[in-house]
């Protein structure tokens, strides 16, 4: 009895070999590709599916054995999300043509948001006659897993599903693309390819995250099993073939696991020889070309028009490029993403052909600022400082870790010491020029014209060098900025003559914020 065990792990062809004469049985573990998550914003973006896992022991192989070929294809793993206004999706994860999974929906074009994850592709094993479709006949299926979606200002992206809702497109084993945002905002996530592949999640409306991509389903031998997995955690890491990493769905930003196959042969042979009156078993067989001696890998006999196999101790695939991948998933069904006001509630299910977890969106303020709305709160919502827990006093600071250039903790530092140690004066000659400012970098930031671009990164010099000083006269950095020492002393000076010149004249306006922004409120907790 000659047990042959081949492992595939992801290259981006189609392996092909004979069926060799004789085989009784094969042992298949199969994981398909895991969907990528969805890029970040301010919120993060949802993860992507694990690949979906399919097991048989002793698949009956009798009725192909020396009269067909088979193929087994590895499902890649699907790209993360970007970030970025008009950022494409995560690239698609490939497969044998036809089974790859979608490509994630590509964020809004009117500013910054994450694009949706791509999707994994299954991992397929066919027969297939000479001259035939490699898909002529398929006997196990493991399906890709769906991408999530991408994250944006107001809340996260949703996960992609470990199961599947089937696409309507043609053909029907490949993942659909997830749906792009139309304005401002997040892409969806992809599914994946499989028996059926998966749709796309759809976009939103307004600047909250997108929905996640479904993942495709699978094809089980009689007597199989099969496991979704559950969230980026894939089934079969109880089998001993299991390799960590595979088929595990990829975290925000980043790309899933690819896939892998195990087929383990059961090739009934027997040759053995006499030593000292005794069988020995034979486990290689040579023979001699041109005085050079080589590797017999299998021999066989033909008993009553039968052929018998003698010796097995291998089986050679070759690798076929041509028929694998796709360039694009099955055109979106989901829902292009629009403008508006998102829904007020603190938790919107997935769904939206494709779903997933719920996606953190935050309550409608109250109260929103007077200040402009294009400056976000490190919580990413526009509230006065008693609203959800945000708020956007250090209008340029928080405009910068917005776009993720400015440290948390030095935003914190230089909140707190302005609060307890600027006077009003400071505050309001800061806001006055401030707001403005951000008014016009949101406006510019997308400009590839030379003055907005050193307007925007020399504010952003003078604020970070300013932030870092601040940290370290409070105790969290162990050292200072001799530039933020000189925008200190020139920029508070310059803030207190024009807020003392111009406080009598406005200070109604700010008067509520400057109550808001004492002592004893904590803006950022």
């Amino acid at each position: 009895m000659a047990i042959i065990t081949k492992i595939f792990n992801y290259e981006g062809g189609v392996r092909i070999a004979e069926v060799p004469a004789g085989t009784a049985s094969v042992t298949i573990h199969l994981w398909g590709g895991a969907g990528g998550g969805g890029a970040n914003e301010v919120g993060s973006g949802g993860a992507g599916a694990s690949g979906h896992y399919v097991t048989k022991t002793d698949l009956d192989m009798t009725a192909y054995a020396g009269v067909k070929h088979m193929s087994i294809s590895v499902g890649g793993g699907g790209a993360g999300g970007t970030l970025g206004a008009g950022a494409e999706g995560g690239a698609l994860g490939n497969s044998l043509s036809g089974y790859s999974g979608g490509k994630g929906g590509q964020s809004g074009p009117d500013g910054p948001s994450g694009s949706g994850g791509g999707a994994g592709g299954a991992t397929v094993f066919t027969v297939f006659d000479d001259g035939a479709a490699f898909d002529q006949t398929v006997l196990a299926v493991a399906g890709g897993g769906g991408g999530g979606g991408g994250g944006a200002a107001l809340s996260s992206g949703a996960v992609g599903k470990n199961t599947t809702d089937a696409t309507s497109a043609s053909p029907g084993t490949l993942g659909e693309n997830g749906a792009k945002h139309g304005v401002n905002g997040a892409g969806a996530g992809a599914g994946g390819g499989g028996a059926d592949g998966g749709k796309g999640g759809s976009a939103d409306q307004g600047d909250i995250g997108a929905f996640g991509g479904a993942s495709g389903t699978d094809t089980v031998p009689a007597s199989g099993s099969s496991d979704n997995g559950s969230g980026v955690t894939p089934g079969g890491q109880a089998s001993g073939y299991y390799s960590s990493g595979v088929a595990t769905g990829g975290a925000s930003n980043s790309a899933g696991g690819n896939g892998k196959a195990v087929l383990i042969f059961n090739i009934p042979s027997a040759s053995n020889y006499k030593v000292g009156g005794a069988w020995k078993k034979l486990d290689q067989m040579y023979y001699k070309h041109n005085n050079v001696w080589k590797s017999i890998r299998m021999a066989y006999t033909k008993v009553g028009g039968v052929w018998k196999a003698i010796f097995a101790n291998d089986i050679q695939f070759t690798i076929n490029f041509a028929g694998f991948g796709n360039e694009n998933g099955n055109p979106a069904s989901g829902t292009v993403g629009t403008a508006g006001q998102p829904a007020s509630q603190s938790q919107v299910e997935g769904g939206g052909g494709g779903g997933g977890q719920p996606r953190g969106v935050p309550q409608t303020c109250k109260q929103q600022y007077w200040g402009p709305i294009t400056t976000k709160s490190p919580l990413g919502y526009q509230c006065k400082s008693n609203e959800n827990n945000g708020g956007t006093t250090r209008v340029i600071c928080t405009y910068f870790y917005g776009r993720g250039e400015f440290d948390l903790q030095d935003l914190k530092n230089d909140t707190e010491f302005s609060r307890q140690s600027l006077s009003d004066e400071v505050k309001i000659g800061y806001w006055i020029w401030a707001i403005p400012l951000v008014d016009w970098m949101k406006k510019h930031e997308q400009s590839t014209h030379w003055w907005p671009k050193l307007v925007i990164n020399a504010t952003r010099m003078f604020a970070t060098t300013r932030a870092k000083e601040l940290s370290y006269k409070m105790g969290t950095r162990t050292k200072g900025s001799m530039i933020g020492k000189m925008v200190r002393l020139v920029g508070e000076g310059g803030c207190y003559i024009v807020g003392t010149i111009c406080k009598p004249f406005i200070a109604d306006k700010y008067l509520e914020f400057l109550k808001e922004y004492n002592k004893d409120v904590n803006l950022i907790r």
